[in-house]
């Protein structure tokens, strides 16, 4: 249990709570040939992702379709019928009963689901206010002991297709700096597409290449068979190769351990209040709480930021306990930005602070 726990602590939060004092090796283990070694054929296959063509190419579009009539649509491919010159001297409310009004399709929004995650701020499963802007970029800096080991970037990158569906693509990375290498070398990264409409997650990739392993972690969502498929290759100079493959059922809008960070940021969160969702890993179903502990004032290196701290626990087995002494600093607006994390390890404290914010 202690295992599975770290497990959730180290990729739930993404927070490489692996740093280690462990030689004096300052690169990424070499292994020839690791990409083929490491590459997993099945996950590939599981995927069809295309960029979403952006914004400012869209509206380019509309205006070189515009400039071939005097009309300009607001909306691309909208048409538009030009009035007679007998309409145009046509009183309003004539030309209504000539030109009625089509009624406007209303949308029937559905209850929010699951029944245990809470309703406040959401329309259906879709957040009223989007708290991730496509090109938002958090920069923390990792500290252990008091002494910076490094640091991790939490990015929301642009929109992306997945299978047909407009999805979110958010991407945290993790380095240690040169002094810290010369003990353990990090260059870790995960990343995972979650859908729009849905906001359930089709994919977990992590990539680790460190001084004592190399690794690649794949995991894909099924939401038509309600399974969950795992890879994991990993190298090792003490075990040499091993692989790990797993498949489970999973329950209705579970996030994955990576995704779950950033859904936390979609709930309204206030002091007192404790938000609840599914999450599904390692052949495990499980739910995890968000508990609002206060709201909290901190001076940081891009200024005073008015914050609410966030102390997680895990459901296992119907029991309910704590992940570890974790806790999450999250902006206190509609952005719900993660500026701090601390993680309690066997000997010391690793802290992120934010160093850096894009919005």
């Amino acid at each position: 249990m202690k295992q599975h726990r770290s497990m959730q602590v180290q990729t739930f939060f993404i927070f490489l709570a692996c740093f280690a004092f462990g030689g004096c090796s300052s690169k990424i283990l070499q292994v020839e040939n690791s990409d083929k070694i490491l590459k997993i054929d099945d996950y590939d296959k599981k995927l069809n992702i295309k960029e979403i063509e952006q914004p400012q190419a869209q509206v380019e579009v509309v205006e070189k379709k515009s400039k071939k009539s005097d009309v300009k649509p607001i909306v691309p491919g909208l048409k538009i019928e030009a009035l007679t010159e007998e309409e145009k001297a046509t009183p309003k409310s004539k030309l209504a009963e000539k030109h009625p009004k089509k009624p406007e399709k209303k949308h029937k929004i559905l209850p929010k689901q699951p029944p245990l995650e809470d309703k406040v701020g959401f329309e259906g499963r879709r957040p009223i206010v989007d708290p991730f802007h496509v090109g938002e970029k958090v920069t923390l800096k990792l500290s252990y002991f008091n002494v910076v080991a490094g640091y991790m970037t939490v990015e929301v990158m642009p929109f992306v297709e997945v299978n047909g569906r407009k999805s979110y693509h958010f991407r945290v990375t993790g380095r240690s700096n040169s002094f810290f290498s010369t003990f353990y070398a990090v260059d870790d990264s995960a990343e995972t597409f979650l859908d729009y409409d849905e906001l359930i997650p089709y994919n977990m990739v992590v990539h680790v290449k460190e001084t004592k392993q190399l690794r690649e972690v794949r995991s894909y969502f099924d939401w038509k068979k309600m399974e969950a498929k795992f890879w994991e290759k990993k190298i090792t100079k003490k075990d040499g190769i091993e692989e790990k493959n797993l498949a489970w059922k999973i329950e209705p809008f579970a996030q994955n351990v990576f995704s779950a960070a950033f859904y936390l940021r979609t709930f309204t969160l206030e002091p007192g209040k404790t938000v609840e969702f599914r999450v599904s890993d390692n052949e495990k179903n499980m739910v995890v709480k968000g508990h609002v502990v206060r709201r909290d004032i901190l001076q940081t290196e891009v200024g005073e930021l008015k914050t609410l701290v966030i102390k997680p626990e895990i459901q296992i087995g119907g029991i309910f306990q704590p992940m570890g002494d974790v806790y999450f600093w999250l902006t206190d607006d509609d952005r719900k930005l993660i500026v701090r994390i601390e993680s309690k390890i066997r000997i010391g404290t690793i802290t992120a602070a934010v160093s850096e914010i894009v919005r």
